[in-house]
């Protein structure tokens, strides 16, 4: 047997808003993500760059560039795990900026450290 429910166009639109709310926050935090990730790639690029050229001009020995690379190397791959963390604090912050949503959270959540 089928069961139908009532639901009033008040209920419809507030589903409706609290979707665009949740889409356009998750938009927000890829774009977010994405931006951030080729800003760090475009820092990790020039500085290798900088690096490459330094061997060139002879100003540093090529045996240096091994631990200068690790330590650019290093600092991207440290830049792209804070992705995440950036791109979920992006989102919580435009949910938030939005107004208030269907009730309080029953859950919190937690940031690993």
């Amino acid at each position: 047997m089928v069961s139908k429910t009532s639901t009033s166009p008040e209920e419809i639109q507030k589903l409706l808003i609290e979707t665009a709310r949740v889409q356009l926050a998750a938009v927000g935090a890829a774009v977010k993500f994405w931006a951030s990730w080729a800003e760090s790639a475009d820092n990790y690029t020039q500085a290798l760059s900088g690096e490459l050229a330094k061997i060139s001009e002879k100003s540093i020995k090529p045996s240096e560039i091994i631990p200068r690379t690790a330590d650019l190397t290093r600092e991207y791959v440290r830049n792209l795990i804070e992705l995440p963390s950036v791109a979920v604090h992006r989102f919580n912050s435009e949910i938030e900026k939005m107004g208030p949503s269907k009730g309080p959270r029953k859950r919190a959540a937690r940031a690993k450290d």
